[in-house]
């Protein structure tokens, strides 16, 4: 199992423990773990001792847990814990005064008590037109804070999605929390040398916000430079720094007011009227975006340092300019006047072939193989790879060109399966397909090929045609195995199917099957029987969702030992395992295949993996029984529903609901995984100011899509809370949740469950332990809760007055 240990006096500290369960640690063998590795990071800085300290779940209540406890008894998976001092917390100790630092002050107003270094920075800090205030000295103090870690610190330890992301690594911000220690050795000394302190004090601030920055945790680095610029404005690289941030969060609007403020503070500098007129082109400003350029390039002509390459940059801006403004023919001489004299420059090279690649066939293939050397060459480059795909949409016989004479690479397997992947999450899942089918002609023996085709025809909802597929790759490579665990031990069972495997309820009549099949070899799997073991955890997946439940326990019994005790979640197929592992324990749970006998009435559950465990149980509804189908859409987040997204999941979902009978009642479950990856992450990279507003966006999407599903379908639609299981992430998907309700009960159309906080104990902080699982899903057992609130949302819907 794996936990969390964590000591949030400063300086903040976490160690993540792996711990067998079989280990007989006890609580005081690992406090001395955890003090030998602090110690040892804080070596002469601050020191634990293990008599001064103690480990509490709740550093609320205090209540220590007894050192000779064993761990595996006291500490839950993924659970956060505690070491804290005994007795009274610890006083910071201040910011050197006046008086200590043996600097006189005079103390003129008893209300006013100021430190030299305060003072000095303040006075620095005076501009004719702005007097400082008593709110700028209690901002500096702020910033002074921010500093030495009483904001950054703090706020990013207390919180468990950042904590979860630290895994296998320490809080760098702690480390530059320490600096204080020594920067209060270097202020008195620079301060009495003459030394200009303010520099100092945003000199160390800014080191901590690009190291903020580097740790992904931009929201805490805006904090910093945004109490910069308040108190110190117009300092440039604090402006460039804000401005990074929000174009890689994709929010040029609020990256333009900064840069703007730069250019404005620094008019002879060239290089910020590029950047301006960068984030103009990104908002479709030519016309602003040309003059800027224009004039960069008239200054930079002037200066005899300037190299070629930096005009050679701004001639490509400028080309980019051209095309928003609709003069192609200027952009295109542009690009073409810099290839010339710079042939490998990259972007000049990308511009010419989007401008080029739809003149002729000739321009086509050369466009084509001008990108897939990018792609080649510049890997980590993203751009290339959406031109790619976008291209291919209007190139006659593209795909026949990249497979033909192009490029020698993506003859290979491997290139062949990459190249699939860029087609793949940039939406064309058709193309996608067809590169791996092609893979396949090349070597039919493929598994990573194989397994990749396979889920292609899951996005595409193929499953019957996935299920044919893997028939005939297992009966082509017989003697093919997982470790020892042979493809032929499979093959009976799939000759019995003779018919559609959809819903396909009863057990076949098989025979052949040996009764002493070995289990596979007590060995690391090696690349090939992952990937083949990732294809038969999928075959049982498709099986499953399609309601073959009469063939799923044959499967299960062979590859339940290839699964157990192999730390398959450590590997590259961890989703197909985490999949496989619910659904063998899903039909272990009284579940009856003869409730998809005599044609079934449905009720739809479309979701991500949380559609998996109420499936195929039957609920009372309308006054009859009815079985709950899952229409499963992996891995699609609600940010994939958005109309202008184009990763593959989207496609999937919308296949998917093309099942669903016309006039079908459909609940949606969706959400989950928005509140455990996006949501934090957003919020940290400052794509949103707030994870009220992520939330916020997130419904808009959400009802926006049932909405239209709605009235293209003529669905009935209920809309499922995210399940609150995980604990790192239990308090977002309440909010989440609180919020889903009030969007859902104020948009006509849409249909609460109103259930959510009877699966929660212990005032709503914690999952009742009759709905655990797996660890990530709701046992079964909760199904008697929805069909209770999907009895009740359809009385009220029923009896209701309609909006208006």
């Amino acid at each position: 199992m794996k936990f969390y240990v964590h000591r949030e006096d400063n300086p903040q500290y976490t160690v993540v423990f792996s711990w067998e369960e079989q280990h007989e640690g006890t609580i005081g063998n690992l406090l001395e773990q955890f003090i030998e590795s602090y110690n040892q990071k804080f070596q002469g800085v601050c020191e634990l001792d293990v008599e001064d300290v103690f480990v509490t779940k709740s550093p609320s209540s205090r209540q220590a847990l007894s050192n000779e406890e064993q761990v595996s008894r006291m500490v839950r998976d993924q659970e956060d814990i505690f070491v804290m001092s005994k007795g009274p917390p610890a006083v910071t100790e201040p910011v050197p005064s006046a008086q200590s630092s043996q600097v006189e002050t005079e103390k003129g107003d008893d209300n006013i008590q100021t430190s030299t270094l305060r003072e000095e920075a303040s006075n620095a800090a005076e501009v004719p037109s702005r007097t400082q205030t008593d709110d700028d000295i209690e901002d500096f103090e702020d910033m002074r804070d921010l500093l030495e870690g009483e904001s950054p610190g703090g706020e990013l330890r207390s919180s468990p999605q950042r904590r979860h992301s630290w895994e296998g690594s320490f809080d760098d911000v702690s480390i530059a929390n320490l600096q204080i220690a020594q920067l209060k050795k270097e202020r008195n000394k620079e301060l009495n040398t003459g030394h200009d302190a303010q520099q100092v004090l945003i000199a160390k601030c800014m080191q901590n916000a690009q190291r903020l920055v580097e740790q992904k945790h931009c929201d805490e680095a805006v904090k910093i430079y945004a109490q910069i610029e308040r108190l110190f404005p117009h300092q440039k690289e604090c402006l460039l720094g804000l401005a990074s941030i929000y174009r890689n969060a994709e929010r040029p609007n609020k990256a333009l007011d900064y840069l703007r403020t730069a250019v404005d503070a620094f008019p002879d500098h060239a290089d910020l009227k590029c950047r301006l007129a960068d984030c103009l082109l990104e908002l479709g400003r030519g016309k602003e975006a040309s003059r800027l350029l224009f004039e960069a390039k008239d200054m930079m002509e002037k200066k005899p340092e300037t190299k070629p390459s930096q005009l050679f940059d701004i001639q490509v801006q400028l080309a980019k300019a051209f095309i928003l403004l609709g003069k192609h023919t200027m952009a295109l001489q542009m690009c073409q006047a810099v290839v010339k004299e710079k042939k490998d420059h990259l972007e000049a090279l990308l511009e010419y072939a989007e401008l080029t690649y739809k003149m002729s066939p000739i321009h086509a293939k050369e466009a084509l193989t001008i990108v897939m050397t990018l792609m080649v060459n510049k890997k980590d480059w993203m751009l290339p790879r959406d031109r790619l795909v976008n291209m291919m949409k209007y190139i006659p016989n593209g795909l026949k060109i990249l497979e033909g004479e192009i490029h020698e690479a993506i003859k290979s397997v491997p290139a062949l399966v990459f190249l699939s992947n860029v087609f793949r999450d940039h939406g064309d899942v058709s193309n996608s397909a067809q590169l791996l089918e092609h893979a396949m002609q090349v070597e039919p023996a493929h598994c990573t090929a194989f397994l990749s085709l396979i889920h292609m025809f899951e996005v595409q909802d193929r499953h019957g045609e996935a299920f044919k597929r893997i028939r005939t790759f297992l009966k082509q490579h017989p003697d093919m195995s997982i470790a020892g665990l042979k493809n032929k031990v499979f093959l009976p069972i799939l000759k019995a199917v003779k018919e559609d495997i959809y819903l396909h309820a009863t057990y076949p009549r098989v025979s052949g099957i040996s009764a002493d099949v070995q289990p596979p070899q007590q060995r690391a799997y090696n690349d090939q029987e992952l990937n083949l073991l990732a294809v038969m955890f999928t075959l049982v997946k498709i099986l499953f969702v399609k309601g073959a439940l009469g063939l799923v326990p044959s499967f299960t019994k062979l590859l339940d030992p290839a699964h157990a005790d192999r730390d398959l979640h450590t590997t590259l197929i961890r989703n197909e395992a985490a999949y496989y592992s619910t659904i063998s324990q899903v039909m272990k749970i009284k579940l009856n295949p003869a409730c998809l006998e005599n044609s079934p009435q449905f009720v739809y559950l479309a979701g991500d993996s949380h559609c998996i465990t109420p499936a195929w149980r039957s609920v009372q509804y309308k006054g009859s029984t009815h079985v709950i189908h899952p229409l499963l859409s992996t891995g699609t987040k609600i940010w994939h529903m958005r109309p202008e997204a184009k990763f593959f999941t989207k496609e999937n979902f919308y296949n998917v609901m093309k099942k669903a009978p016309r006039k079908s009642t459909v609940i949606f479950v969706f959400g989950e995984i928005d509140c455990r990856e996006a949501l934090p992450v957003c919020v940290a990279k400052c794509r949103y100011d707030t994870m009220e507003d992520g939330i916020s966006r997130l419904l808009e999407i959400y009802t926006q899509a049932l909405l239209v599903l709605k009235r293209k379908y003529k669905f009935t639609v209920f809309v499922h809370p995210v399940p609150p299981v995980l604990d790192l992430t239990r308090q977002t998907v309440m909010k989440f949740n609180k919020a889903l309700k009030s969007k859902v009960e104020s948009t006509s159309g849409l249909h609460w469950l109103d259930f959510v906080d009877e699966l929660l104990c212990d005032h709503g902080t914690m999952l009742d332990s009759k709905f655990e699982f797996d660890g990530t899903h709701l046992h079964p057992c909760y199904v008697e809760r929805l069909e209770k609130a999907l009895s009740e949302a359809q009385e009220r819907r029923t009896t209701s007055s309609p909006r208006k």
